[in-house]
């Protein structure tokens, strides 16, 4: 946790200074101001926790503080120091939201467990607000969907990686799925109760990124008021998700393989290195091979984070997981809106499964979201309801090309395999409804699926 920023307001210059270097030796950040007017501005130009006010000043007193401290730093705490306490004044000290009096002179020992309480209940509320919003996230933030064999594969691998504390590089289009893959890693992990941070690497400019990922000392550079844990120290015992790591500057890459070799960072401003302890998954849509043949990606930073490599297929890859996929988002978002319960009409499920998917999941969520808010049919959600640019679009062949020639045999062996399949998602899976499109008994069809080696794990799931 980072440490805690105490505003110290007192117009005696000796009083202020010890209470300043008391807090500091405890580890606490320290501001200082002799006035109203001075206090005033740090609230407005800095993040404070504890606010340790004098009650008597020149230009003001404590409640004046208070009440600012109130409006400027809405989660600070203010105590007021006073050696005039009164009934009527500790009720309007209630109502500015001061915590507590303390009396002059101050007894040092009972101050530093006030404060050390203080801490303690926001080091609490900051876990528990961070495991409310782990528990909030919408499931497919944080669950793998897909029955088809390219995604089974990919859960085999997350279970291998998840019991060791590897570092992982995952590939992949965008709207794959990889931060979805980093979650369920880090879900699956022994380190799964700690945090799972995530940063874009292409989301900011190099010294913002620097001290994002590293942290910053106090006087860094303009506008480090207060020293900052970057987020490897955040991330301490849990999982770094360094998202879009091919857009990350070369100059930064140097700071990046010292920290996943060493396993330790050095704050931005500061010389004296902080060990970590996590796990670091990055992924990237880039091809980092590519990259590093331009100079723009150090090779050995990439053998450092391609312990191990998930590759994550594009959805036209899997098009046995695009009608369970509409489904779920059908599900999801006719929750979230209000809309009633639609399923997909054949002729709707036909043309997702033969579009081929450039913006991959992502693109197929922001489809059916629109359908399911421009929807007129109360029965179902047609082909009229998806885009026009769906229909205009190139589509997949039923049956993959290849130049290279195959016998007569082999080519419609994989033609009706490819068929049945198609079918089969269209019809949700279900067998009787599939026989009878196809003109044959449901025993034949058991045996064809069994002869194209299609292998059903559940009667309306196949593969």
């Amino acid at each position: 946790m980072r440490a805690m920023t105490v505003l110290v307001v007192d117009d005696e210059k000796v009083q202020r200074e010890t209470l300043a270097s008391i807090l500091t030796d405890e580890g606490y950040q320290v501001l200082t101001a002799g006035d109203v007017p001075a206090a005033t501005q740090i609230l407005r130009d800095a993040s404070c926790d504890i606010v340790l006010t004098d009650f008597r000043m020149p230009g003001g007193t404590g409640l004046d503080i208070a009440r600012n401290a109130r409006e400027l730093c809405p989660e600070s705490v203010s105590l007021i120091m006073t050696a005039y306490a009164d009934v009527q004044g500790v009720i309007e000290a209630m109502r500015m939201g001061v915590l507590d009096y303390l009396l002059k002179p101050l007894n040092v020992d009972s101050l530093l467990r006030r404060l050390a309480i203080i801490r303690d209940r926001r080091d609490l509320q900051l876990e528990v607000n961070f495991l409310r919003s782990e528990m909030n996230r919408n499931v497919d933030r944080g669950t793998l969907l897909g029955n088809s064999q390219a995604m089974l594969d990919i859960h085999k691998v997350i279970e291998q990686v998840a019991a060791t504390r590897g570092t992982v590089l995952i590939t992949g289009e965008s709207g794959t799925g990889k931060e979805v893959v980093a979650r369920t890693i880090h879900r699956m992990s022994a380190q799964a109760a700690n945090k799972f941070v995530a940063i874009n690497c292409g989301a900011l400019p190099e010294n913002l990124l620097e001290s994002e990922l590293f942290g910053h000392k106090k006087g860094a550079f303009t506008g480090a008021i207060a020293d900052k844990a970057g987020l490897f120290a955040v991330a301490s015992e849990g999982t770094l998700f360094l998202d879009e790591i091919g857009d990350m500057p070369k100059n930064l890459q140097v700071k990046l393989l010292r920290a996943l070799q060493e396993r330790e960072i050095t704050p931005v401003g500061d010389t004296k290195p902080i060990k970590v302890n996590l796990r670091v998954v990055a992924a990237t849509n880039r091809d980092l091979a590519a990259d590093i043949a331009q100079n723009t990606f150090r090779q050995d930073l990439f053998y450092r984070l391609n312990v191990v490599e998930l590759k994550m297929p594009a959805l036209r890859e899997r098009p046995d997981d695009i009608a369970m996929l509409a489904r779920h988002f059908i599900e999801k978002y006719t929750k979230e809106l209000g809309k009633p319960m639609r399923p997909l009409s054949n002729e709707a499920c036909r043309t997702l499964v033969r579009y081929s998917w450039p913006g991959n999941v992502r693109e197929l969520e922001n489809i059916i979201e629109r359908a399911i808010i421009l929807s007129k049919s109360p029965d179902r959600i047609d082909v009229e309801d998806l885009p026009a640019s769906l229909h205009q679009a190139p589509m997949l062949s039923s049956s993959p090309s290849t130049s290279i020639p195959v016998k007569l045999d082999e080519a419609v062996r994989q033609f009706s395999r490819d068929h049945i399949l198609n079918l089969l998602t269209t019809v949700d899976g279900d067998k009787k409804e599939a026989a009878k499109a196809l003109g044959m008994s449901l025993s034949s069809l058991y045996r064809k699926l069994e002869e194209l080696e299609i292998v059903s794990k559940r009667t309306d799931d196949v593969k």
